[in-house]
């Protein structure tokens, strides 16, 4: 290997590292152009008095002719060093430690000899060695501003045994050290407060492109075998074989349906719009429904879903428990796919588990410290190609710590996993009775329903959907010219031209006289359109809403209905 220096490869990093080693070479030529013109002022100056009020008088002794001449060779010296670094960075570009030290150096041997020989008329180069320190560190990170901080203080001690004039101002001398030290501290602390900020910017970034990637590829594969159930649809004529086809449409739906139930679960954690209220919890009708909700994805699956009966109370929330068990249950259906999953509870003293075990693929080891991080999957070459960003994991871990809760992972490859939601307080409070369970189709025969949606496409496919369903629709782009007697509101919240659905719904109430109950569906995150909603008897859905979720809560609004009629 030959001793010539070889340029560094023409990279963004090298072309960054290059512009920050050519402005330091340009500042110390700048540094020798200020030290030239400070000494050539200094020789020109007159010794005479300058006056200020109170009758201070302050004297800017001249240099002498010879004194003069002797500093503007030392800058000429130290101008040739650093032009000599300008045309080496030039001609060799790239990160050189060797060079930056050779230069850093050359930089505090010339400020120690200076202020050795001017003594006190060379005490303004104390700034430019502050400077320097600075300088080399913002540039070239803080390593060398550490570095440049140990050389100043070195300087300062040369300065002390070599020179008796700085022995007998030992106190300036003695404060000079500090603010070189103290200094050059502070801007390291912010250097590695400005590192980590972009670190954690960088792993953000990193994560995003993870999400960005994972939710592509999650929402073609669904919507690609959409357009071609739909195709075959068209010239199908068999009613078995159509049947079929809807129900895997269904299907690719309800995974669309619950990447996005995904992205607005984080995206309510990441505003902090989420309220802990802790009530008792009857669980075994919370996991029966649980059970009831997944068992169509478990028969896509080949996976057999089996329950263990409990009959003890918890006090938790009961949204957030069910939303971390569905997550834990989504996961297990998901990898264990033509195996079983069994979900049941496990009590230790005050408090129970709800565990959930599955005989899937379990998880390698390597990939455990990492399960619980956004938009992370630990998958394995030749592993099945599974639905899911990464971030059901991730919501569980939060809901739990907001609850007061903790979640825990147990898993072997080629074994299974034991997933789980632990430290449930056990309540012997009563649980008040439920109404039937929405999912359960109530007739809607009927049930008149005010339907306003500004998209035209949606507006026809809800107002088909209800009428199946047996609904009487009054359809409306906005708000109703003649507005008929209705059981329930449902409208889009953006409806065009500064319009809201809360507007219309409260429109609709003051037309008919009567508070009627009203569903507004959004394409935002629940909790910023909850923010901007005055209306609080209203119940909110996002978008996309399955058909079985918005039947389960109309029949629910009929149910109520009736209760309090």
């Amino acid at each position: 290997m030959s001793g010539r220096t070889e340029p560094l490869k023409d990279t963004a990093n090298d072309l960054h590292e290059n512009r920050a080693e050519l402005n330091q070479a340009k500042v110390r030529l700048g540094v020798v152009s200020v030290t030239a013109v400070y000494i050539l002022l200094r020789w020109a100056a007159i010794d005479t008095p300058i006056q200020f009020p109170g009758g201070y008088a302050f004297v800017i002794i001249p240099l002498r002719a010879e004194d003069a001449v002797d500093w503007l060779l030392v800058c000429a010296g130290f101008g040739s060093f650093a032009l000599a670094l300008l045309l080496h960075v030039r001609r060799y570009p790239g990160h050189f430690a060797w060079r930056r030290l050779v230069a850093m150096l050359g930089e505090y041997a010339t400020y120690t000899l200076t202020l050795i020989a001017g003594e006190r008329i060379m005490m303004p180069i104390f700034a430019l060695m502050v400077a320097t320190a600075l300088s080399n560190g913002m540039r070239f990170g803080s390593r060398y501003l550490l570095v440049a901080a140990i050389l100043s203080q070195v300087s300062f001690a040369v300065m002390l045994f070599a020179s008796p004039f700085w022995r007998t101002n030992i106190s300036v001398l003695l404060a000079f050290s500090i603010t070189a030290f103290a200094l050059p501290a502070y801007a390291y602390a912010l250097l590695q407060q400005t590192a980590n900020a972009r670190d954690m910017a960088v792993n953000a970034m990193q994560a995003k492109s993870r999400f960005l990637a994972e939710a592509s590829h999650d929402l073609r594969q669904p919507v690609h075998a959409i357009g071609y159930y739909l195709d075959i649809l068209r010239d199908e004529t068999r009613k078995e074989k159509r049947v079929e086809l809807v129900d895997r449409i269904e299907r690719a739906l309800g995974s669309v349906a619950g990447l996005f139930k995904s992205l607005l679960d984080i995206s309510r954690l990441e505003t902090g719009n989420v309220d802990v209220k802790a009530e008792p919890i009857a669980v075994q009708p919370l996991l029966l429904d649980l059970i009831q909700q997944n068992e169509q994805i478990a028969a896509w699956n080949n996976v057999e879903l089996r329950f263990v009966p409990t009959r003890l109370n918890v006090m938790a929330d009961p949204t957030l428990l069910t939303t971390m068990v569905q997550n834990l249950l989504s996961n297990a259906i998901k990898y264990a796919r033509d195996s079983r999953v069994l979900i049941g509870v496990r009590r230790t003293g005050s408090t129970l588990a709800i565990e959930v075990h599955d005989q899937g693929i379990g998880i390698e080891a390597e990939h455990m410290p990492h399960i619980f991080d956004e938009f992370y999957r630990g998958h394995v070459a030749g592993d099945h190609d599974t639905e899911g960003v990464g971030l059901g994991l991730s919501i569980v871990t939060r809901l739990a710590q907001m609850s007061g809760l903790a979640l825990d992972v147990k898993s072997k490859r080629g074994v299974g996993t034991v997933a789980g939601v632990y430290a449930i307080p056990i309540t012997a409070a009563t649980v008040a009775p439920r109404l039937p369970r929405p999912g359960h189709p109530q007739p809607l025969a009927g049930f008149r329903v005010i339907l306003v949606e500004d998209d035209r496409d949606v507006l026809e496919a809800t107002q088909q959907l209800l009428e199946r369903w047996g609904c009487i629709v009054q359809p409306s782009a906005g708000l109703p010219s003649n507005v008929q007697p209705a059981d329930l509101i449902i409208a889009d919240f953006d409806l065009g031209k500064g319009v809201v659905g809360t507007e219309i719904v409260s429109a609709i109430r003051i037309k008919l006289g009567v508070n009627l109950p009203a569903i507004l569906l959004t394409g935002h995150a629940e909790a910023l359109v909850r923010d901007q909603i005055a209306i609080d008897d209203i119940q909110l859905l996002s978008k996309p809403v399955q058909p079985a979720t918005l039947r389960s809560i109309i029949s629910a609004f009929r149910i109520a209905g009736r209760t309090q009629t």
